[in-house]
């Protein structure tokens, strides 16, 4: 008897809920925000791509001399050319893991960006279209939604208009 008078209860509530779903994939695909930041993303890490391309390109013609005239080359003159490559290679490491650093940095702001943008519009348009939740329909708990409105092309033209 209890849990039918919890039902009861509990019913009237669940009527008056609205419940959206967003489609944050299709978000990332088809939003001209979410291209952009790709585009600057890939633009940036492909510089990076060429100086460290540059640094290894000058590291290879280092190690090439040093091969060619290691057995030329007096013990001292042969040592300074070794710290030398060796100083290089230091560098060159440094750069890959200093250039990743910045890359994963960048993204993550960028990705913390457009959490904020997407989170404002939905708030935006989970009150004036009156909905009680707005939930990610590929997000893993989800399984099931029947009646829900899909918000997800509302979303990206909001997204755009900024």
């Amino acid at each position: 008897i209890m849990f039918f008078l919890f039902c009861i209860s509990v019913l009237p509530a669940a009527a008056a809920s609205k419940i959206g779903v967003v489609d944050i994939q299709l978000l990332q695909e088809e939003s001209s925000q979410f291209q952009e930041v790709r585009d600057r993303l890939q633009k940036r890490a492909d510089e990076l791509k060429a100086k460290l391309s540059r640094e290894s390109s000058d590291l290879a013609k280092l190690e090439q001399e040093y091969e060619k005239q290691s057995m030329m080359l007096s013990l001292d003159a042969k040592e300074t050319k070794r710290r030398e490559l060796e100083k290089k290679k230091r560098y060159y490491n440094y750069l890959f893991e200093e250039y990743n650093r910045e890359l994963k940095e960048a993204e993550m702001e960028a990705t913390r960006a457009m959490s904020r943008q997407i989170r404002s519009v939905l708030a935006d348009i989970g009150k004036s279209g009156g909905f009680t939740i707005i939930l990610d329909s590929s997000a893993p708990g989800l399984l099931y939604e029947q009646g829900a409105v899909d918000v997800t092309k509302e979303v990206i033209k909001a997204l755009d208009r900024q």
